[in-house]
């Protein structure tokens, strides 16, 4: 043992040495997800924002108690609430390594943007929305890109009768004499509190009792996700505390050219819809119950057809009808419609569980052509018409007389000028100083029927305690490799 350990210190063994590597670790970057999330601000709700006097109808003024429960309550926070889902308007933002980008505001759960390439691979944004959110907030938006709710579309005379209890209730009118996509404060005017959980965005309401009219509280929860295949998968649920009626909606207005493309594009789309038929509506576009057969008519899309030759058909303007879709037996999701944009090869593809799909193609935006009646035409028609009044009447008319005409006068006056105001062009700016125009864009609602409450024939919309509403969406975006045949 000692002559061994000699030996070792003599340094006679031969040892082996390794190399020493002189080069840094090479690190593997993580690889990037198919679907990337991104949350960040998009502005402050207002705290002084209120419920209008106007928002509530004549006949809900006569009661008290029901004013102050139709009334949006004030937005008073304690110390200890958390502001984080409350003030602050949150914005989710996903990116697909499709180059696809969607993104998403808590207020009104609003989709504000989709940017999908086309068949030579560029981006562009293919609908509707705002750059800020102060231009949500103005009177003239059409709901662009919205959740709608309690109810979506019309209820006419905004009176319902909820079954089997039979109770009438009486809903507020901001449509004329009818209710209309959730009253003046639905839905898609409200901040909904919202968290993530993996690729989804989970967003939250709670309608309190009697908010616009609606009986029970209803809690709903919608959730956002967008997969790696450009599908946007959108699943709404409610639940509430006593029989009322829920539709729940979402309002994108759609060009496939592009949002700033107006309606020389637009018209170059090609539609089918999965219905044979639709309800039919009065001159009001009101439902009138009946459901009739889209064969022979300017309605039938069970084949592709070009907006270009189908809108001259519609003698109304355009299209805004609700499609009774065509479900099987026991089917979940159920293909609706088809939009088809041939220059770009931008397909969109909508799917949903709803028995119903409203065709919007965007009549009521501002349209460019419209004359205004000059200023003295107006002036002097009025004068004549004073002038043959003032001959006609005798000198011995009492002042109640002349007050009453003074008073119809008036009355003439104001038809006058709300319609030159109603006539007039009015601008409507979008994202990037984009001017929306009439036909420049169009909607695709999967919903229940309008008005089905009132009507025995028309699908369930009652959701009694114990039951959850449940209304799935999917777009689904391609591209059309080759040409169209």
């Amino acid at each position: 043992m000692a002559e061994a350990t000699d030996d070792n210190a003599s340094g006679d063994t031969v040892s082996v040495v390794k190399p020493e590597v002189s080069e840094a670790p090479v690190t593997i970057p993580p690889p990037k997800p198919d679907v990337e999330l991104i949350v960040d601000g998009f502005g402050f709700m207002p705290k002084d924002l209120k419920l209008d006097s106007k928002s509530l109808s004549t006949d809900l003024k006569k009661s008290s108690k029901v004013l102050k429960d139709i009334k949006s309550p004030v937005s008073e926070h304690s110390p200890c609430a958390s502001s984080t889902n409350i003030d602050i308007v949150r914005r989710y933002t996903w990116r697909t390594k499709n180059r696809m980008t969607v993104q998403v505001i808590t207020y009104g759960a609003t989709i504000t943007s989709i940017q999908v390439p086309d068949k030579r691979g560029v981006p562009d944004d293919v609908v509707a929305g705002f750059d800020t959110l102060e231009e949500y907030f103005q009177p003239r938006n059409p709901y662009f890109g919205a959740t709608i709710g309690r109810y979506a579309n019309y209820i006419q005379d905004g009176t319902m009768v909820v079954r089997p209890s039979g109770r009438m209730y009486m809903l507020s009118t901001n449509k004329g004499h009818n209710h209309y996509h959730g009253g003046y404060v639905g839905f898609d005017k409200v901040n909904w509190r919202s968290y993530v959980t993996g690729n989804k965005v989970i967003m939250s309401h709670v309608s309190e009792r009697f908010h616009e009219g609606y009986p029970g509280t209803v809690m709903a929860q919608i959730s956002f996700e967008v997969t790696c295949d450009n599908t946007i998968k959108i699943e709404m649920k409610c639940t509430t505390s006593e029989p009322t009626i829920v539709n729940l909606s979402n309002t994108n207005y759609f060009n496939l050219a592009g949002h700033h493309s107006g309606p020389d594009l637009m018209y170059d789309h090609i539609i089918t819809i999965n219905a044979d038929k639709y309800t039919a509506v009065d001159d009001d576009g009101l439902v009138t119950g009946e459901k009739n057969v889209v064969g022979g008519t300017p309605y039938d899309f069970r084949v592709p057809r070009s907006l270009r030759v189908m809108l001259p058909k519609i003698p109304m303007g355009g299209y805004d009808i609700n499609f009774c879709v065509t479900q099987g037996t026991e089917q979940d999701l159920t293909f609706q419609a088809r939009a088809l944009h041939p220059l770009t090869g931008r397909v969109l593809e909508i799917y949903s569980n709803q028995p119903g799909m409203q065709f919007y193609t965007g009549n009521l935006l501002p349209d460019p052509d419209k004359i205004v009646e000059e200023p003295g035409e107006t002036e002097e028609e009025g004068k004549s018409e004073s002038e043959s009044e003032s001959d006609s009447g005798s000198e011995s008319e009492s002042n109640s007389s002349e007050e009453s005409a003074r008073g119809e006068e008036a009355i003439e006056e104001a038809k006058e000028e709300e319609g030159k105001r109603s006539y007039g062009y009015v601008p409507l700016m979008g994202k990037h100083g984009t001017f929306y125009r009439k036909h420049g864009l169009f909607c695709m609602m999967p919903q229940n029927y309008p008005d089905a409450v009132n009507h025995k024939n028309f699908p369930n919309s009652v959701l009694n305690p114990g039951e959850t509403y449940i209304h799935k969406i999917q777009y689904k975006f391609g591209i059309l490799l080759g040409k169209y045949v």
